[in-house]
């Protein structure tokens, strides 16, 4: 919490940096026309994404779950985690589009480009994620509507397509904590600029 928080207030100075040396020039007190709108809107993304993690967080055991219930090919328990995981990635996914709404209204303002550039790769972020849950979204509905322990060849075939989309989660998952990271770098970078420019 204290480390969203930080990264809150790193998000206002930086952006109230990156106004001050807007494309056009500075403007009364420093800040672009619209720069303060667009950090509202990026709080308002990140409270969204909160809530994201949320539903992460508590539904995270349910691919180990679901392996094992695989593994003990019980078949009501496999529907029964899948269909809470699509649930619960629906509700994410939800949030998902509301989050980037804003973060593309507020790349679309008047703002420094530097701070244009971040939102992108915060957004390219939130967008890779949105793929990954995506990924994990279409399976729980192929466990939920046919997993059948019973017909050896269709278990085999799930269980083959389960490792491959595990694998495919995680690799995008990487690509969207790697677009995040030189988001935050970006960040960090104009931060000391500022800092060493007064």
């Amino acid at each position: 919490m204290i480390k969203s928080g930080l990264k809150i207030l790193l998000l206002i100075f930086v952006a109230a940096g990156f106004s001050c040396t807007s494309d056009e020039g500075p403007s009364l007190l420093g800040f672009s026309d619209e720069t303060g709108k667009a950090v509202e809107l990026i709080k308002s993304a990140n409270e969204d994404l909160k809530e994201i993690k949320k539903l992460y967080k508590a539904n995270e055991s349910g691919v180990e779950d679901i392996k094992l219930a695989m593994k003990e090919q019980n078949v009501d328990e496999v529907k029964k985690i899948a269909n809470a995981g699509v649930d619960a990635i629906n509700k994410g996914m939800a949030l998902g589009k509301t989050a980037v709404e804003k973060l593309n209204r507020a790349e679309r303002m008047k703002i420094n480009k530097n701070f244009k550039d971040y939102i992108d790769l915060k957004e390219k972020s939130l967008r890779k994620l949105m793929e990954a849950f995506e990924i994990r979204r279409q399976l729980a509905v192929t466990l939920r509507n046919g997993y059948d322990p019973e017909d050896d060849k269709q278990r085999e075939l799930i269980t083959n397509e389960f490792k491959e989309q595990d694998d495919k989660f995680k690799e995008i998952m990487d690509e969207a904590r790697e677009a995040s990271r030189k988001a935050n770098d970006l960040a960090k970078e104009a931060t000391q600029e500022q800092l060493n420019d007064q």
